[in-house]
């Protein structure tokens, strides 16, 4: 699956809220699937208030029809130290998601051989 690189500017908020709306969706509607207050959407879809868990995000994703994998990536779902690099690059983030039980020290050598220059022979 291709991400335009437009959406990988997105926030997470203004990301759910264009799959919402590009379902014809109400907030009521969405977050009656999700099984959470559609306030609380509100300040989700306004990059307010703290990022929902895990679990939450897939069932946006089910309700929204979209990659569980990358929305999980756009809420920034991974280890902290590496969440800037990830939200500026959803397939960097996919790859990191993709890595179950990885530890934090273990993914950042990975993000420093990924930035490595390739060496001219």
């Amino acid at each position: 699956m291709e991400v335009d690189s437009q959406l990988s500017d997105e926030t997470f908020g203004r990301r759910i809220q264009r799959l919402r709306r590009d379902l014809r969706l109400t907030q009521r509607d969405v977050a009656s699937a999700v099984d959470i207050d559609f306030t609380y959407l509100s300040k989700l879809e306004n990059d307010r208030g703290e990022t929902p868990s895990e679990e939450t995000v897939r069932k946006l994703a089910k309700a929204l029809k979209t990659d569980e994998e990358d929305l999980l990536a756009s809420a920034g779902k991974i280890p902290p130290s590496l969440r800037d690099r990830a939200q500026k690059n959803l397939a960097f983030a996919r790859f990191l998601r993709r890595l179950p039980g990885v530890p934090d020290n273990k993914l950042q050598d990975i993000y420093r051989e990924l930035d490595k220059k390739p060496r001219k022979r």
